[in-house]
C-alpha cells in the first residue's frame, strides 16, 4: 500500500536558459481527484510529461505509484492511464472496434470493452461510429480507453475543454465516481476553476516553476474571507459605523452593503455592531468566497 500515487522532490526543468520548473515538490494522495492550477506557460504540460516519462527532469526525484520514473517507466505506464491533448479518435471505427483495438495492444480479454462502456455510460452506442458521437461521447469514449485494464491513476489535461453543460456535467459525475468504482486516483490540470472547485478533492498551485500551495480543496476554501451582503435601514450610517470599526465596507447597486474580508464565522460581530447601534438589519447574506478568487489573489501576489 501507498500513500501518494504522485510524489515530487526538489524537480527541476530547463530548456536553454530557460528554467522552466525549479524545486518543484508535489505529493498527491492515493484515491484522490487532483487538480493542478497555474496560468499558462507556467509548466503544467511540462510537470505532467516528467511525471509520465515523457521528459527527463534535469534534477530531483520523481515516484510514480511507488515506483522511480526514471528506472521503472514501462511499469508505471502499464498502471497509468492519460488523456493529453485531444484525444486520438478514429471516425470511421464504432465504440466497441476502437477499444478493441485497445485491448489487443495492452493485451487484455475483450470483456474490458463492455466494462469501460458501462462506466463511462456509453454502453448502449458501441456499434455507432465515433464520427457521429458528440464532444462529449468522444471525450468518455477517451476516458473509457484510458481506463483499459483498470489503471490505478489517470492523468488528464483539461478534461472538460470545449464541452457543452451537459457534457460537462456528464464529466464531472464519471470523474467522482472513479475513485469509489474503479479505485482509480485522478491528477488533472485544468483552467475550468469553477468546474474544478466542484470535482477536486485536493488542489495544488503552480506559479515560478514552483508549487506555491497545495491542500484538500475544503481546508483551502475554509481558510477564505468571504464577504456579507446586507440589508439594513440606515444605510448611511451602517456605511459609517462598519467603516469606523476597520471593516471594508461598499454600497452596491442594489442599494445594500457589502462587507468584504469577514470570516463566516465572524458574521455575527457585524450583525451584533448594527443592531447594538439601533440599525435595522432586514437581510444578511454570506457568499462564500470561490476558487477563482483564491487562484487570481494568489497570482497577483508578488
Amino acid at each position: 500500500m501507498i500513500s501518494h500515487v504522485i510524489q515530487m522532490s526538489g524537480v527541476c526543468k530547463a530548456f536553454g536558459k530557460h528554467q522552466v520548473i525549479d524545486g518543484l515538490s508535489l505529493a498527491v494522495p492515493e484515491h484522490s481527484i487532483f487538480a493542478f492550477l497555474g496560468n499558462n506557460g507556467e509548466g503544467k504540460s511540462t510537470v505532467i510529461r516528467m511525471i509520465t516519462g515523457l521528459l527527463r527532469a534535469d534534477r530531483g526525484d520523481i515516484d510514480v505509484l511507488g515506483m522511480d520514473v526514471r528506472t521503472e517507466r514501462r511499469a508505471i505506464l502499464s498502471q497509468i492511464g492519460a488523456i493529453v491533448d485531444a484525444p486520438s479518435l478514429y471516425p470511421n471505427l464504432n465504440a466497441d472496434e476502437f477499444l478493441r483495438i485497445g485491448c489487443i495492444i495492452k493485451d487484455l480479454a475483450p470483456t474490458e470493452v463492455g466494462r469501460v462502456l458501462e462506466l463511462v455510460k456509453l454502453e448502449k452506442t458501441r456499434g455507432r461510429l465515433i464520427g457521429k458521437f458528440s464532444l462529449g461521447m468522444k471525450q468518455r469514449l477517451a476516458i473509457a480507453h484510458a481506463l483499459l485494464g483498470s489503471p490505478r491513476l489517470l492523468i488528464m489535461d483539461e478534461p472538460t475543454n470545449g464541452l457543452d453543460p451537459e457534457g460537462t456535467l456528464d464529466i464531472r459525475t464519471l470523474l467522482k465516481s472513479l475513485p469509489a468504482v474503479n479505485g482509480t486516483s485522478i491528477f488533472i490540470s485544468s483552467h475550468n476553476l469553477a468546474e474544478i472547485e466542484k470535482t477536486a478533492t485536493h488542489v495544488a498551485l503552480l506559479k515560478g516553476g514552483t508549487v506555491r500551495f497545495q491542500a484538500p480543496i475544503d481546508d483551502l476554501l475554509a481558510q477564505q474571507t468571504g464577504a456579507l451582503a446586507i440589508d439594513v435601514g440606515d444605510i448611511a450610517r451602517a456605511h459609517q459605523l462598519l467603516s469606523g470599526a476597520a471593516y471594508q465596507v461598499e454600497r452596491t447597486e442594489g442599494g445594500q452593503l457589502r462587507v468584504s474580508g469577514v470570516e463566516r464565522h465572524h458574521a455575527d460581530r457585524v450583525h451584533a455592531l448594527l443592531v447594538h447601534a439601533g440599525i435595522r438589519l432586514y437581510q444578511s447574506v454570506y457568499h462564500t468566497p470561490s476558487l477563482e478568487q483564491w487562484f487570481l489573489g494568489e497570482h497577483h501576489v508578488s
